[in-house]
């Protein structure tokens, strides 16, 4: 047997009294019930309110229209779902909110038949929205709810019901639209007055019967006006809110260093700097606070040499795009080592895997390989002035440590000045500012080398008017993917935005964390590699491409890419909203795509806060999340660590609007200051 449960209340914060706000001379609640009931798989149809009186008239509604009727606690809210569920016996449970007059029997339908086929003890559409906000459907079994009853202890799982059925405890299964919409597009659920009349104005444009997921899509592609009646909310804001309320506030815990600190010594004797890269070293964290070696990596978690674990957002500088260790992975390669990895001809693999990111990525017609990303940028630099007899570079973004790119930054000692005169910075969405480099140097420029996108979003026609002045000055268009690659789709930020360079560079996700990087392009273009000097003795290393085939094989063949965005936007939405909670929206933003997004931190005056930085990175990381200011979000960051992620991350916010009224808030500072390398975006 499967029963529904309707959650209702009258008293909600942001719109007080909407669970019996009418809609076409029906209260809301009997909008839900009647969909609900339209369900050919749930047999059973029950309200669960809460015994405050200001929920009586709810009571009254039922009794009316002889609708079941559970009443229990106010806030504990699982415990009165619970207790719903033990006075209504049945197998499993299927979870509605009143506040959702359009929910669709058809999906409620769709998720159910998921969980009756067996195999899950939670089935839901919401652990990645592929449905419009306001279709929301969960259903478990009975037995599952018991246990979360029983076990759960945190404010916030009490008061949503079945966070804690997401915690990685129990088996969980997605259910996805066949006609999936982008995150956010389409809210349906009615969280404010203007939301009221959205939902009014579809029950008027379409009758009861005929409010279902594609009538209604259908009415919004052809009045797409209606959907400007709305505010814009954030979804389970809610939810992001309890946790801030249910957040303790303070400095935590020290972490215990010990060995980490020994280990800093040993290297300061024999390697300069510490680390092998800058963005790794210590300087690029509170000093004293974080951990400065790690020891292992598991999914998107790592343990540093004194044991202390971390849920980890660096993911060594975004490679791991699987999170670390992934075993399949592991397994390609450690196949290809038994049977050789760099041979004295060329390997099969380097053909298949080539042949295979030509069918990928728009521009790639042909391919050669490198290690590094610096590999790549530099030497579809050396062909672009190979093909066009010219020697200046236009450039915008980070393109690696090679001197000629790295001469425009202020890390260019050792870098001839001659060289440093032949690349020219112009700035991102400013078309007018290339135009005006390449003007001032007619005839001159080999090439326009650009990331496509990282944290700022191209406005409408710059990536097409930066394609069509590099083609007009007789320079080649060099799209920089080696951060955007694979991260936003497997043809990159080219085929995201539909704008296809001359050449293109890819690296870092390429090998989940096996080095590898690629130059792709046109083929005449690359044709130039067969007289320009590209040439190293690990270029056609073949483990390093095992790893890159298995990488793709999951790509292409799961939903990992659609996770990825999917927690990815879960924690900007949750920390954005603990942000607005703790007063900080002007002060901490998270900005750009939520598989890879950016922290900016301010002052009041909107420029820059080192210090903001330092005090929430020093509090994470007491916290077990070890982040430097992105969340380069893998494959392997599930529910349960964006949970512990917010959790923490809402400590933190509020702990922060306390420190930052103090009139001297870097007293809070455990340490010294980390140290920019240098500002590049």
């Amino acid at each position: 047997m499967i029963a529904a449960i309707i959650q209702a209340r009258m008293g909600s914060t942001r719109f007080p009294g909407k669970t019996l706000a009418e809609i076409e001379g029906r209260p809301m609640l009997g909008h839900v019930v009647d969909r609900v009931r339209l369900s050919r798989l749930v047999d059973k149809v029950i309200v669960a309110t809460s015994d405050k009186s200001s929920d009586d008239a709810i009571a009254i509604f039922c009794e009316k229209e002889n609708i079941p009727l559970f009443r229990g606690s106010e806030h504990d809210v699982l415990d009165r779902f619970y207790q719903a569920a033990r006075a209504n016996p049945a197998d499993a449970f299927v979870r509605i909110t009143a506040d959702c007059p359009l929910i669709d029997p058809d999906v409620i339908d769709a998720v159910t038949s998921r969980f009756n086929a067996g195999g899950f003890d939670y089935v839901s559409n919401v652990q990645r929205y592929t449905y419009p906000d306001g279709l929301d459907t969960e259903v478990f079994a009975f037995s599952a709810l018991e246990q979360a009853w029983q076990e759960a202890r945190k404010p916030a799982e009490r008061e949503h019901v079945t966070p804690y059925l997401r915690t990685g405890k129990f088996r969980t299964a997605n259910v996805e639209s066949p006609h999936p919409v982008p995150a956010g597009e389409y809210r349906w659920t009615v969280d404010h007055p203007a939301d009221l009349e959205f939902v009014r104005a579809i029950y008027r444009k379409l009758n009861n019967g005929k409010c279902r997921l594609e009538p209604i899509l259908a009415l919004l592609k052809e009045k797409p006006e209606l959907q400007e009646i709305q505010d814009s909310t954030t979804s389970n804001e809610g939810y992001y809110r309890s946790l801030y309320q249910q957040a303790a506030k303070g400095a935590a815990k020290k972490l215990q260093l010990t060995r980490s600190q020994a280990w800093y010594e040993r290297s300061r004797k024999v390697i300069p700097g510490c680390a092998q890269t800058f963005s790794k070293s210590a300087t690029q964290y509170v000093q004293g606070v974080a951990p400065i070696f790690l020891d292992h990596g598991k999914g998107c978690r790592a343990w540093d040499v004194d044991g202390n674990e971390f849920v980890d957002y660096v993911q060594g500088l975004l490679p791991n795009i699987l999170g670390y260790a992934n075993e399949e992975v592991n397994q390609a390669v450690v196949q290809q080592l038994g049977k050789g990895h760099s041979f004295s001809l060329p390997n099969p693999l380097e053909v298949e895997l080539a042949e295979r990111l030509t069918r990928l990525i728009p521009c790639a017609e042909m391919v050669r390989f490198g290690k590094n990303g610096s590999d790549a940028t530099s030497g579809a630099v050396r062909a672009a002035r190979a093909y066009t007899s010219r020697e200046r570079v236009a450039c915008c973004g980070y393109h690696g440590w090679q001197d000629w790119f790295i001469g425009t930054t202020t890390r260019n000692a050792g870098v001839p000045a001659s060289v440093r005169s032949l690349t020219h910075p112009f700035r991102y969405n400013d078309a007018t500012s290339l135009e005006k480099l390449l003007r001032q140097h007619p005839g001159e420029f080999a090439a326009v080398i650009m990331e496509p996108v990282n944290f700022e979003e191209p406005v409408d026609g710059f990536l097409e008017r930066v394609k069509d002045l590099a083609h007009q000055h007789g320079a080649l268009l060099i799209f920089d993917e080696i951060c955007s690659g694979f991260h936003y789709g497997l043809g990159g930020a080219q085929k995201l935005f539909g704008v296809t360079p001359d050449l293109a560079c890819f690296g870092k996700a390429m090998g989940n964390g096996f080095p590898i990087s690629c130059v792709v392009g046109k083929a005449d273009v690359m044709r130039t590699f067969e007289e320009i000097f590209f040439s190293f003795t690990f270029a056609g290393e073949v483990g390093a491409m095992a790893a890159a085939m298995k990488v793709l094989d999951i790509l292409e063949g799961t939903d990992a890419l659609a996770r990825m965005e999917a927690n990815g936007r879960v924690l900007q939405d949750g920390l954005s909203t603990l942000a607005k909670e703790a007063g900080l929206s002007e002060r901490i933003q998270c900005v750009g795509r939520p598989q890879w997004s950016l922290m900016k931190f301010r002052e009041p005056d909107r420029n820059d806060s080192p210090l903001l930085k330092n005090l929430f990175q020093q509090e994470a990381v007491k916290r077990g999340i070890l982040a430097l200011a992105t969340h380069n979000i893998s494959a392997a960051h599930d529910a349960a660590a964006i949970q512990q992620t917010l959790e923490a991350y809402a400590e933190v916010t509020k702990t922060l609007a306390d420190w930052l009224y103090d009139p001297q808030p870097a007293r809070f500072l455990e340490g010294q200051m980390s140290q920019p390398v240098f500002r590049v975006r």
